[in-house]
């Protein structure tokens, strides 16, 4: 038996997506994450093929019950003043 399309993706493609949706693009994504631009690109699209989504939308709609909670991809903020 085959494995359901959400869970193809591997966990990384899942930090990555997660990070988009965190940061609000993937050139922020790819900053947070210590990585290219490319790279993350590179992520999104593997992701989308192996869940058949066509657009980033659908790929975090789909994974979206895999995603990890944005709060353990967040930076931590030294700047904030108390």
């Amino acid at each position: 038996m085959r494995e359901p399309a959400p869970a193809r993706a591997t966990e990384r493609e899942l930090v990555v997506v997660a990070a988009v949706v965190s940061a609000g693009s993937e050139k922020a994504a790819a900053q947070r994450l210590g990585l290219s631009h490319s790279t993350v690109k590179h992520h999104l699209a593997s992701a989308r093929s192996k869940v058949g989504a066509t657009t980033t939308a659908q790929l975090v709609w789909i994974l979206a019950p895999r995603l990890p909670e944005p709060k353990s991809l967040a930076e931590p903020d030294d700047r904030r003043s108390p």
